[in-house]
């Protein structure tokens, strides 16, 4: 979770906007590798077009501090505030709790590659697989055949490495995991997913390849032992 910070600003008129989106690019551009905003959106008021809410997020507050002490910051709020009626407001806002639906989501993607099925409430009816494999270009459509794809990977999969990132769109995510059964194959690769309406309708999984105990030696040169 991130530190906030939400700046509220009356615009002297509601034309303001192109000339403000030009500040902030000449800002961006000025503070290129030292700046620490990790986010920003801008939101109108649909009553009021002069009415606009920025929403800044930072890593942490002493972050955000590093951002406001840049001296191209300074002038641009300088310059920022000859567009304005009057001056901003600001209000910041410290981590209590959340809830992300995509990290869940993510969640419950990981449970279901760790039992090979697929949860069909996680997923949209007509939900995409896509996969980018070595020597074969999988698809799929539908909980149903996702399962299917899983299943026939292995009887399961124990998850060694799996880093999760939310997108604008789902998630992402970086995975290590090993086929259960006679034979144990590791698989590497990434996986990104789309999210609509709070279901996944959308998987696309790229895979350097399954290797057996031999393979993986010769490939990464660390000898490892195989569990069923």
């Amino acid at each position: 979770m991130s530190f906030i910070q939400i700046q509220d600003i009356h615009l002297d008129r509601a034309d303001r906007m192109a000339e403000i989106d030009e500040l902030a690019a000449q800002w961006r551009a000025d503070t290129a590798g030292r700046r620490t905003l990790l986010r920003e959106h801008a939101y109108v008021d649909r009553t009021d077009p002069t009415h606009v809410v920025v929403v800044a997020e930072f890593d942490s507050y002493a972050s955000a501090m590093v951002n406001s002490a840049l001296p191209e910051t300074d002038a641009f709020a300088a310059r920022l505030r000859g567009l304005l009626a009057g001056p901003p407001s600001f209000v910041d806002l410290e981590p209590l709790s959340g809830h992300d639906e995509r990290v869940a989501l993510a969640d419950v993607f990981r449970a279901d590659i760790e039992r090979s099925e697929a949860t069909a409430s996680a997923y949209t009816d007509d939900v995409a697989f896509v996969g980018m494999f070595p020597q074969a270009l999988v698809h799929a459509t539908g909980p149903a055949e996702l399962t299917g794809i899983l299943a026939s990977d292995g009887p399961g999969h124990t998850i060694e490495t799996w880093d999760v990132q939310p997108t604008p769109a789902g998630f992402a995510a970086e995975y290590r995991w090993r086929t259960t059964g006679e034979t144990s194959y590791l698989s590497v690769g990434t996986v990104l997913a789309t999210v609509t309406g709070g279901r996944i309708s959308r998987l696309v999984c790229t895979c350097a390849g399954s290797w057996d105990a031999e393979a993986e030696a010769r490939i990464t040169g660390t000898a490892v032992g195989v569990s069923a």
